[in-house]
């Protein structure tokens, strides 16, 4: 019981802390947009006032095409209840909805020798659960359940709008930073700020924008690694069956993707790295080590 209290604890803090993430990723890329800006010669309130409309509408658009742009990278197919596999993958994510409390997903499927699932969408009433065929063919029916029960822990706690918005902003960063390092590389710096004071602004301005795509990246990753392990004890909570998800990873481990499909962006959004199992506890990995997340759920 007091297990569950702490999980259910962790969980409101979770939703509490998805508005404060998606705003500060979006004042990181205001931040970005301004200080380039400042670089290249535009008066402060003029970078300002570009900056902030430019961040605000990136990111509308970005969330408003996230699930097309998603579904799309991951080749994915909406599941066929013709099909054995995946008619038992439609009633799971039926079951895990309603044990959730939420809207049923839509069920979408991955043609993939990969033992793998993600979530995405804006929101509950709009998200979609995809598997891969690996996934369905290999694991049995707890197996699967602890799996589903993952991904519908992922949209209850929003988690999903995170990963929407913070990919977006973090691939934003990146492009704007080699494009504007690159032209500084070839006009030969920043126009228009003369005086001491004002050269030091610009040198602080442009070490700010060859960092910002690496702190914003450790962010994101730093969001993901933390999510993953509540999506792990929240879908064992949904399962009552913690060594369902276990042995499911056990099996994720043991298999090396031989044809990783979709894109490297979207890669955190997977139970686990479709391009890279993470065995190790690196800053740089997008998902927490499997053997850590067994662990963990065994101990439950």
């Amino acid at each position: 019981m007091e297990k569950q209290m702490l999980l259910e604890d962790h969980i409101r803090k979770n939703k509490r802390d998805t508005f404060f993430i998606c705003f500060f990723m979006v004042l990181l890329l205001f931040t970005v947009i301004f200080s380039i800006g400042y670089v290249f010669g535009f008066p402060p309130y003029i970078a300002m006032a570009i900056g902030l409309p430019v961040a605000l509408l990136y990111v509308g658009i970005t969330y408003s095409f996230s699930v097309q742009s998603v579904i799309a990278a991951a080749k994915a197919r909406p599941a066929n209840p013709q099909r054995r596999e995946e008619k038992i993958l439609i009633y799971k994510v039926e079951e895990m909805a309603l044990s959730a409390g939420l809207p049923t997903p839509k069920v979408y499927v991955q043609e993939s020798s990969d033992i793998n699932a993600f979530a995405t969408g804006k929101k509950p009433e709009e998200a979609i659960i995809c598997a891969t065929t690996g996934l369905l063919e290999r694991l049995d029916k707890s197996e699967l359940e602890g799996v589903i029960a993952h991904e519908m822990s992922h949209i209850k706690n929003r988690d999903i709008l995170v990963a929407t918005v913070t990919v977006a902003v973090v691939g934003a960063i990146a492009l704007l930073a080699e494009i504007v390092i690159r032209s500084l590389f070839w006009t030969g710096g920043g126009r228009g700020r003369k005086g001491e004071g004002n050269a030091i602004i610009l040198v602080i301005a442009i070490i700010f924008i060859i960092l910002a795509p690496i702190f914003s990246r450790l962010t994101y990753l730093a969001i993901s690694r933390r999510r993953e392990y509540l999506a792990d004890a929240n879908g064992a909570y949904l399962t009552r069956n913690p060594e369902g998800l276990a042995r499911a990873l056990e099996k994720i481990r043991s298999n090396i993707p031989r044809d990783p499909k979709g894109s490297k962006t979207v890669a955190p959004l997977y139970i686990a790295n479709p391009f890279k199992r993470s065995h190790k506890n690196s800053i740089w990995s997008t998902h927490p080590p499997i053997d850590e997340r067994i662990r963990r759920l065994r101990s439950m």
